[in-house]
């Protein structure tokens, strides 16, 4: 199977070239754990395409769409009128205004093409697979629901935590897949590892948590003014070890302040506990 998505990928269309798709170890189409459950695609566990999304076994992937009618770069909804993306996908498509309170209409040829993504239902992994080895994953967005029955339909962005793409296939915040030249990469994290800790916050071995210690890492080293920000990690090989996560470079109080050409600390081993 492996063999036949990689050559579904050297046969890709000739556009892809315009529009790179995010490159990962290992290749994100090939990692994102799908599988059918009758004409309904789901995953095998829970990942996250977000920082507050988690897609959960039994969740209905319906769909990956990037609009090119009537918005901005044709690549955000949120663009494309004066509400929410909650908002938008909330309204009548036949009336193109939002529920009690003017939110803003969207225009009726941009409407047209949103209800046809909203309507679409791809009932095979394969689908998923090809769109995201074609165009940029960071611009695309997943149409999903919380049962295939469910007509509460969800409208998501893929973001990663500076590369990182995390899922919990056994329980445990674990890296399934590393952005080639991310932060995260060049900290030296790899598939298979096992997030203990951002900073002095544990994960608890929950998807959620892990996201909300991000934040708040990242938050303190903002704050403080570090260069970099901490993972704790138990790699694939069982080593206990840290990664030092680059912080972006700030100006302080004169024009070259805060610049450094020293990089952070190498990633740094230490014994099993």
């Amino acid at each position: 199977m492996k063999h036949c998505y990689l050559l579904l990928l050297l046969t890709l269309p000739l556009y892809a070239q315009e529009d790179q798709p995010v490159r990962m170890k290992p290749e994100f189409p090939l990692v994102f754990p799908l599988i059918n459950e009758g004409k309904m695609v789901t995953v095998k566990y829970p990942v996250m395409i977000n920082q507050t999304t988690v897609i959960k076994p039994g969740m209905q992937m319906r769909v990956l769409y990037r609009l090119t009618n009537g918005a901005a770069n044709g690549t955000d909804l949120g663009i494309a009128h004066a509400g929410t993306l909650e908002q938008s996908f909330a309204r009548d498509p036949n009336s193109g205004a939002g529920g009690s309170e003017d939110t803003g209409s969207v225009p009726s040829q941009l409407m047209h093409e949103i209800e046809g993504y909203r309507r679409t239902v791809w009932e095979v992994p394969n689908n998923f697979i090809l769109t995201w080895a074609q165009l940029p994953t960071e611009l695309l967005h997943l149409i999903y629901s919380p049962t295939a029955s469910d007509g509460n339909l969800k409208d998501e962005r893929f973001n990663f935590f500076d590369g990182l793409f995390v899922g919990s296939p056994s329980g445990r915040v674990t890296v399934i897949a590393v952005e080639k030249e991310s932060v995260a990469e060049k900290a030296g994290m790899k598939a298979g590892d096992t997030i203990l800790a951002v900073g002095k916050y544990p994960t608890k071995d929950d998807l959620i948590t892990f996201a909300n210690d991000y934040a708040a890492a990242k938050g303190d080293a903002k704050t403080d003014e570090a260069p970099y920000y901490t993972m704790s990690l138990i790699g694939a090989d069982g080593k206990a070890r840290t990664a030092n996560l680059a912080m972006p470079m700030r100006l302080h109080g004169g024009l070259m302040d805060g610049f450094s050409d020293t990089p952070p600390p190498s990633p740094s081993s230490s014994p099993k506990p």
